[in-house]
């Protein structure tokens, strides 16, 4: 791709971790007040780690998002989930996002 659209309107924000969470790049859901735990499969984003330490993670909940994707995934405004196998195409669950640009294996959206 010969543009970028990193730093476009990046939101991080701190929670707590329970013990699920413990690496950069997972995918996490709200488990408690100010905790997250690691997404399960149907669900609406919430956001993905950039940085997990001491029991707290810093989590994007905004901006541009590369990752691995589930299936097709069609360009434009469209409902997005987390599932095992990667992003993908939702139907009655999941947000609203932005997807820019979609190859064999990853999609890019703004969260």
């Amino acid at each position: 791709m010969k543009v970028d659209f990193n730093g476009f309107n990046e939101n991080v924000l701190t929670f707590e971790a329970d013990s699920s969470v413990t690496e950069k790049g997972q995918w996490v859901q709200l488990s408690d007040n100010g905790t997250v735990e690691q997404a399960t499969s149907g669900t609406a984003l919430v956001g993905v780690t950039v940085n997990v330490r001491g029991g707290f993670c810093a989590v994007k909940i905004g901006g541009t998002v590369t990752a691995e994707k589930s299936g097709d995934i069609d360009l434009g405004y469209g409902k997005l989930i987390y599932t095992d196998e990667g992003i993908a195409q939702g139907t009655d669950s999941g947000r609203e996002h932005l997807v820019l640009s979609v190859d064999s294996d990853t999609v890019t959206f703004i969260l």
